[in-house]
């Protein structure tokens, strides 16, 4: 039984980038043995285990026959005299394919560090087009190099082979998702663009536009310390660009809530929001409605709302003042409390002075705004 580190741990520490993960893969060994020694069998399509020690994955060498539709239709054979370069030939590319022994030696049998060093994305075997989840790892690896590495051309027909072939219809909306969530580490633009100029846009993600929502002034742009929720949410919001096709591929895709309801809103209201100072006492109807909009009951979906918008703060006319007054407003609104009179009303009549109080919190804050405007100017 012999133990190697395989896959994005090597690559990752081949190309100075921190490792996150540590993937094993265990040679010689059967599920009994490894059971023996403690490890926690996790796998259900094939044998994984879990090391009870440090939590990480260890998986049988195995090798793949193709039986089936999809990324699942396969069968595996994980039997103890699967060699480490018989495992290895399976994996996607070259670059994945590289496996460090106990002493750190490197095993390397498909040159996956000339391509590390020489910046290419090149498969490993003919079997690559077998799998059409292979579409979405190139993809996904293409975003994580800001499309710094080049596809080499064997592989673009592999990837075409896939396209025409209509295996891209049996991935799974799970799996799909799951895979803009992991490209999302960085900016999803590359993983967009890399499957428009694929032609596999259309078959995966058709509500997916040809290019951003960049034209205008009046988009969003993530923070430099953007949450996983706001890179994945702003650029679904100037890809997809209106509120119909975004609810379509949230729901076609599963996507959850919280990232469907940042794209939702910033889609919705972001435009309005950067555009908005007041001009009248009279606009406090369509103000109160802007904060309607916006939920400011929502307080992490709202402060990502607001980070996005203020990113780009060259785009707001006076953003400093944009900023104080919908920070002040939206202070002031929920700090609004009902008194122990007022909580024993019917709720008609709670409803009502809610409203009248929030009018009135508008109405100042717009003639604060308006007085202070005033003032500047004389």
């Amino acid at each position: 039984m012999k133990t190697y580190l395989v896959g994005g741990a090597v690559r990752d520490k081949l190309l100075g980038i921190p490792v996150k993960d540590h993937d094993w893969v265990v040679v010689g060994s059967s599920p009994d043995e490894m059971k023996k020694k403690g490890f926690k069998q996790v796998g259900k399509d094939f044998p994984v285990f879990i090391n009870p020690k440090t939590g990480e994955e260890y998986a049988l060498a195995r090798t793949e026959r193709k039986s089936g539709h999809g990324y699942t239709g396969f069968e595996f054979d994980t039997n103890p005299n699967v060699t480490l370069e018989e495992d290895l030939y399976r994996r996607d590319l070259t670059i994945n394919a590289i496996a460090q022994d106990e002493n750190g030696n490197l095993i390397d049998p498909f040159n996956g560090q000339d391509d590390i060093k020489n910046k290419k994305l090149r498969h490993v075997s003919d079997a690559f087009s077998e799998d059409p989840l292979r579409v979405l790892r190139v993809a996904r690896f293409y975003a994580k190099f800001d499309g710094d590495f080049v596809v080499v051309p064997a592989t673009v027909d592999k990837i075409k082979e896939i396209v025409e072939s209509g295996e891209l219809e049996h991935l799974t909306p799970e799996r799909k998702w799951l895979e803009i969530y992991k490209a999302a580490e960085k900016d999803l633009g590359w993983f967009f663009d890399f499957l428009i100029t694929h032609n596999a846009r259309d078959r995966l993600f058709p509500e997916i536009q040809d290019e951003p929502h960049t034209s205008s002034i009046n988009y969003p742009i993530c923070p430099e310390d953007a949450t996983k929720i706001e890179r994945i949410s702003v650029p679904l919001c100037n890809w997809i660009r209106n509120p119909e096709s975004i609810e379509s591929f949230c729901q076609n895709l599963k996507v959850p809530n919280e990232y469907k309801s940042l794209a939702l809103l910033l889609s919705n209201c972001y435009e309005e929001y950067v555009g908005y100072l007041p001009n009248c006492i009279e606009e406090y109807d369509s103000l109160l409605s802007l904060i309607k909009k916006i939920d400011i009951r929502k307080k992490d979906r709202l402060n990502s709302f607001m980070r996005c918008a203020y990113q780009a703060a060259d785009r707001i006319s006076d953003v400093k003042i944009h900023k104080v007054f919908f920070e002040n407003l939206i202070k002031n609104i929920n700090n609004f409390k009902l008194s122990d009179e007022d909580q024993k009303k019917p709720g008609l009549e709670i409803k009502n002075i809610i409203e009248n109080a929030h009018r009135e919190i508008a109405q100042d804050a717009i003639r604060n705004f308006l007085n202070k405007s005033d003032q500047s100017h004389t």
